[in-house]
């Protein structure tokens, strides 16, 4: 599931009452915009968010993908320095009761914005007047939808508990973001808030590289763990989040890797040298490696590191 964020200030109206969003095709100067190129890549049955005046206040599917149009007529003086030729993406827009606005959970949402082309601002939480459509991450697609069930209209409802319950990973997270609100210590809170978080971002980076657990097969990824290569404990912080140091397994696995009594070699066989740990693998009918592939150079250098300390 593909996620979106439309910040149209200036368009809101016409575009939520037409049921689109349109953007030029370049920029004034005929320089290429990542976030008009982004129509390009918009799918049927995608979610986008509708950005303005410092809310969402609408959510949409959309219809179909990007077709070359004009300017819509009833922009009027909106975009006077537009070109007159554009892209439109048909979305089906829904009115939500009471708009969410982001900057009140700004702690949430700030972590999992993108790196560049934000559609709110890293910093502030304000809106980027330079990013029109903006590519969220699914992790971050999946939090605002569960951030927005409560606030929807009947109809839209009905879309958003499916679109919800296909990432239930989120609800762990929101659930103890409710329970941090009782912490008393604002510095305690706020290094909790960090860590969970971190723990949620490192999965979802995990999981976009190692789908499925390597020893059993399994790829119900709501009995898996995400397990570090290089322990938490001696990683810095960008090692912390990498997903090239993960590895999804399910959890009696995850114990023997996690102990070093297993590991893979780097064309993804399965290495134990323990003898209790080769009972436990016997016991459980696990000969080898289920799903054996290379690892990426990323992955084969945390596991190079992991393979040292390997015990017999």
């Amino acid at each position: 599931m593909a996620f979106w964020w439309v910040n149209h200030k200036q368009t809101y109206r016409q575009e939520t009452d037409g049921g689109y969003v349109w953007s030029p095709k370049t920029n004034a100067n005929g320089a290429r915009n990542v976030s008009y190129d982004n129509l390009t890549r918009c799918v049927r049955v995608e979610v986008v968010f509708s950005y303005a005046n410092g809310r969402i206040s609408q959510i949409g599917m959309v219809e179909a993908a990007a077709v070359t149009a004009p300017k819509p007529p009833e922009f009027g003086a909106a975009g006077d320095n537009w070109s007159q030729e554009g892209w439109l993406v048909r979305v089906n827009w829904g009115p939500l009761r009471q708009p969410l606005v982001p900057q009140t959970f700004f702690e949430l949402i700030q972590p999992l914005l993108p790196e560049r082309h934000s559609p709110i601002s890293t910093v502030s939480g304000r809106g980027n007047q330079g990013t029109y459509l903006a590519g969220l991450s699914e992790l971050l697609g999946q939090l605002l939808l569960r951030l927005i069930e409560e606030h929807a209209d009947p109809a839209v409802r009905v879309q958003l508990v499916v679109l919800v319950e296909e990432g239930d990973y989120t609800v762990s997270l929101l659930d103890d973001m409710q329970r941090l609100r009782d912490v008393p210590s604002s510095t305690e809170r706020d290094a909790l808030t960090k860590a969970r978080l971190g723990q949620g971002l490192f999965r979802h980076r995990v999981v976009e590289i190692e789908p499925a657990c390597r020893v059993t097969g399994l790829s119900r990824q709501q009995f898996l763990v995400a397990s570090h290569i290089k322990p938490w404990r001696d990683c810095d912080n960008q090692e912390r989040l990498s997903g090239a140091n993960g590895l999804l397994l399910s959890p009696h696995v995850d114990k023997l890797f996690d102990r070093h009594w297993i590991s893979f070699d780097a064309g993804g066989h399965l290495l134990c040298e323990h003898e209790a740990a080769r009972e436990a693998l016997r016991c459980w009918g696990i000969e080898g490696a289920n799903l054996i592939r290379p690892f990426s150079r990323d992955q084969e250098q945390y596991l190079q590191a992991h393979r040292q300390v390997l015990r017999r």
